[in-house]
């Protein structure tokens, strides 16, 4: 067991499941930190700041001593596309984070650790990906546009997740059965035209991680929903985390792992 142990968490971290760990263990102080300071990061903007500098403090630290080789670009790619997912979402009152912010133009809409916490999100996503059970086939430019970067699966899922956005923000204040039919219906569809690949069912079966992980951060008092169901989350959001995770953001982190195996 101790020998099993060890070589889940050697340090440096040289295998993906080593790498996972350690991914784990910076996630972790994320979680306490909430634990400790979220409620109260709604009531006064310090708590904001200590949050801000923790998640701060956290990402520096993990990027020194456990950086892997394109890390950067899926943190950079996290904090757009996480950002700006969560700051239209906040536009549209869909849910509302509720640390005070300490950016000015921000204001109430989010505060500035979210930024930093969906690039660590999708970091420890790309770690996940790598796991031998989880990869899948390697990715191969022979899709029909763009000189082989994209194929019919990947347009019909970035045009799914539009069509996804634009009915989570008319749903949204519905009764909590609405938006959740809709995307059921659209998600499963897809799925019956593009059928699942194994990795792909693997992914779905152990994302109850990312809803506890996030229902802890809910329960913490980071944000909150309408209608929720379980862990103060609502169940189209159960729904979309399967489809996103599983299915788009594995596509384009393929593409992105095969443009540094290529630059190696």
């Amino acid at each position: 067991m101790n020998i099993m142990s060890e070589k889940l968490t050697n340090f440096p971290p040289e295998t993906p499941e080593q790498r996972l760990i350690w991914e784990v263990v910076f996630l972790t102080v994320i979680i306490v930190a909430t634990a400790v300071f979220g409620h109260l990061a709604a009531l006064n903007v310090a708590y904001t700041i200590v949050l801000t500098i923790i998640f701060s403090i956290n990402i520096i630290i993990r990027f020194l001593i456990i950086n892997q080789k394109g890390d950067w670009i899926f943190f950079v790619f996290g904090v757009i596309a996480g950002g700006g997912n969560d700051l239209m979402s906040m536009m549209r009152e869909v849910y509302n984070y509720t640390s005070v912010t300490i950016i000015p133009f921000l204001d109430g809409l989010l505060p500035l650790w979210s930024i930093v916490f969906w690039g660590q999100v999708f970091l420890i996503f790309r770690k996940i990906f790598n796991i031998e059970w989880f990869k899948g086939e390697d990715f191969q430019k022979n899709g029909k546009f763009l000189k082989g970067w994209v194929d019919y699966e990947l347009v019909v899922d970035l045009i799914l997740i539009i069509i996804l956005r634009i009915i989570i923000y008319s749903t949204y204040n519905l009764e909590m059965w609405i938006p959740a039919l809709f995307y059921a219906s659209f998600i499963v569809g897809r799925l019956l035209i593009f059928h699942p690949k194994k990795n792909q069912i693997l992914i779905i079966a152990v994302l109850p991680y990312a809803f506890i992980f996030e229902g802890l951060m809910v329960i913490f008092g980071l944000y909150v929903y309408i209608n929720p169901i379980i862990l103060g989350m609502p169940l189209w959001l159960l729904l979309w985390w399967i489809f996103l995770v599983s299915v788009v953001l594995k596509e384009i982190f393929d593409r992105i792992e095969y443009i540094l195996k290529e630059r190696s």
